[in-house]
């Protein structure tokens, strides 16, 4: 799968036009924007191991998830107003707490985000996909949200 496919996708799941696309290596803890100008780097990125994120922000106060990995999970929402501490959504808990910690520490996530994600890294081989998760999730708000 390669970058336009990921960005095929997030238009099925939910038809934005202004998409930022992020990817974070398996190899490293360097985190990516794909933009217009390193377009160059987008096929050796395709044929990295790592983590992709298409994200559009929204008007309303819902983050829509969506993993490729996990489809049959569907779109999950999370209210931006009910960021408490239960597990509910497995592997979209990093996000979710990551996104209460820092509303917590004053950041302004008053919008919201549709995402969809992509990992080519093999599910439970120890690559920290968890913290990855966590801190491509900072990079996205400090990006939407500056």
């Amino acid at each position: 799968m390669d970058v336009n496919d990921l960005v095929l996708a997030h238009k099925q799941y939910y038809n934005h036009s202004d998409l930022r696309i992020f990817f974070v290596s398996g190899y490293s803890d360097e985190i990516v924007e794909i933009t217009e100008n390193n377009k160059n780097d987008i096929n050796s990125l395709s044929q990295s191991f790592g983590i992709y994120l298409v994200t559009s922000k929204t008007e309303n106060n819902l983050i829509k998830l969506v993993s490729l990995n996990f489809e049959e999970l569907g779109i999950i929402e999370i209210s931006l107003n009910d960021l408490d501490d239960e597990i509910r959504h497995d592997w979209k808990s990093y996000l979710k707490k990551t996104i209460s910690y820092l509303k917590q520490a004053g950041y302004c996530i008053n919008k919201g985000m549709d995402l969809l994600i992509y990992s080519n890294i093999p599910n439970e081989v120890g690559l920290s996909s968890s913290k990855t998760i966590e801190a491509i999730t900072g990079v996205i708000i400090r990006a939407l949200y500056e």
